[in-house]
């Protein structure tokens, strides 16, 4: 199936990440960022609850720095994991939920970005060009993206 790009457009990421922040703040969203999750909170019935967030502003020795702040729960009627595929968080729900037992183990790829230096004149902006799994045929796993 061929990739079609007309109509689409090219964005900074973290212009895009903010404005959607933004967009979702106006929904009643809450967003903290610079806040990790450190542990899931479950009801009774052991549903998610919510998560628990480390303190922070903790010195090296262990003693409060003036910036501490004490850890807090988030309760949810929906809670999001959005810390990756292998999170501390993600594995923990993978066991209790049991949420790895039919999946295919996961591959790794090694991503590069080459910076060339071209003849201005052969600089088109926003042009993309797709090689997905180029230069392999197409029963091989692999390939430029």
């Amino acid at each position: 199936m061929p990739m079609h790009n007309h109509g689409n457009m090219i964005v900074r990421l973290g212009h895009f990440v903010q404005w959607l922040g933004s967009q979702a703040e106006e929904l009643g969203v809450e967003i903290h960022p610079g806040i990790a999750a450190s542990e899931i909170l479950y009801h009774e019935d052991g549903s998610v609850k919510g998560i628990a967030t480390n303190d922070v502003g903790i010195a090296k020795d262990g003693s409060p720095k003036d910036t501490f702040a004490r850890g807090m729960e988030l309760h949810a009627k929906c809670t999001i994991f959005a810390e990756g595929c292998h999170g501390h968080l993600a594995k923990m729900l993978y066991k209790k939920f049991n949420l790895r037992t039919e999946c295919e183990p996961q591959t790794y790829a090694i991503g590069l970005k080459e910076l060339w230096e071209i003849d201005p004149a052969k600089h088109h902006p926003g042009r993309i060009e797709h090689t997905v799994g180029w230069p392999l045929e197409r029963t091989t796993y692999g390939g430029s993206f």
